[in-house]
């Protein structure tokens, strides 16, 4: 069973029938949010919300919903791909909080069009049906009529991509909290398999060591997964900070475009990375799932997946994003 999210319970009520809504408009609230069939208590535990610091921004600054993906998609290849990381990363500027909401790759959705499947694959099914930008905006509406939260823009990188990122930055900075140890497929290897060995406390790690260090499995869970996810997101902004990292933004740069896709325009991706590097350590929030936002279950196929809760869900991102 999936580690975290309690006992299994019966399949969810079908919902009707759900309209494809893109990152770029306004998404129309659905009449009725997914339910699960079965009655937990679910209990919500108040959070307090660290007090920004950050300077004020100009009154122009708006708030933004971005969608951060990272995949195993090779653009060269014709093949299909899965969604290993889905952050939903709230941008306030005006009380300089940015909250990262990490969604598991296992949630079990109704994707608009497409029936009930993991969350995972909606970005590859809405590339093969749409083209470029089809998957974000399935992703979209996907996330508003199942857990209610709306999205205005994407930004999807590809796991080499990140890696070569972490590479230019001189590499990043981790604090584990346990040993991992683990071998990977790894088709640059020379045995076609490489062996990644993760200390517990804080160590240095390169681009390749920081992308296995995010995507280990063994003995671990997807919620574990999220939050070293989130963890590498910091310590790439705390790796850009370093004074030595200045003369290689030529590089940055180059690394970034080649491998980032986005609808974001120039404007907004360089306003939003001097926002980043500006606000204090304190102004970033995260948060992954628990037991109070999904629950266990097998689907009739036989797979292990997570329901979720969106109302809980919902509140948890109006704690997240509050002032």
């Amino acid at each position: 069973m999936l580690a975290g999210c309690g006992a299994p319970f019966p399949e969810p009520v079908p919902t009707g029938t759900l309209q494809p809504v893109h990152a770029d408009t306004e998404s129309p609230e659905p009449s009725t949010l997914p339910e699960v069939t079965a009655s937990p208590n679910w209990t919500a535990t108040p959070r307090p919300s660290p007090t920004p610091t950050a300077t004020p921004l100009p009154a122009w600054a708006s708030d933004l919903n971005l969608l951060f993906l990272g995949s195993d998609r090779r653009i060269e290849r014709d093949q299909d791909w899965r969604t290993d990381t889905l952050i939903v990363v709230g941008v306030r500027p005006r009380t300089g909080i940015v909250a990262m909401l990490s969604i598991p790759r296992d949630l079990w959705v109704t994707i608009p069009g497409h029936g009930e499947d993991r969350i995972n694959v909606v970005d590859y099914l809405g590339e093969k049906e749409k083209g470029r930008g089809g998957g974000p905006a399935l992703l979209a509406s996907t996330l508003k009529a199942n857990l209610g939260l709306s999205v205005d823009a994407y930004v999807r990188i590809n796991f080499e991509g990140m890696a070569r990122i972490i590479d230019t930055l001189g590499g990043i900075t981790i604090t584990s909290e346990r040993a991992l140890d683990e071998w990977f497929w790894d088709e640059t290897a020379p045995e076609g398999v490489s062996h990644m060995v993760v200390i517990s406390g804080t160590q240095r790690m390169d681009g390749r060591l920081a992308l296995q260090y995010a995507r280990a499995r063994h003995g671990t869970s997807d919620f574990d997964r999220s939050r070293r996810q989130q963890q590498i997101l910091l310590a790439l902004r705390d790796a850009a900070l370093r004074p030595e990292v200045l003369p290689r933004l030529p590089q940055l740069m180059a690394a970034l475009w080649d491998t980032v896709e986005t609808d974001l325009r120039p404007g907004q991706v360089l306003s939003l990375l001097g926002l980043g590097l500006r606000l204090k350590g304190e102004s970033y929030r995260g948060r992954v799932f628990d037991s109070t936002m999904c629950r266990d279950w097998v689907t009739p196929g036989g797979a292990e997946v997570l329901l979720p809760n969106p109302r809980r869900i919902e509140a948890v991102w109006r704690e997240l994003t509050a002032p």
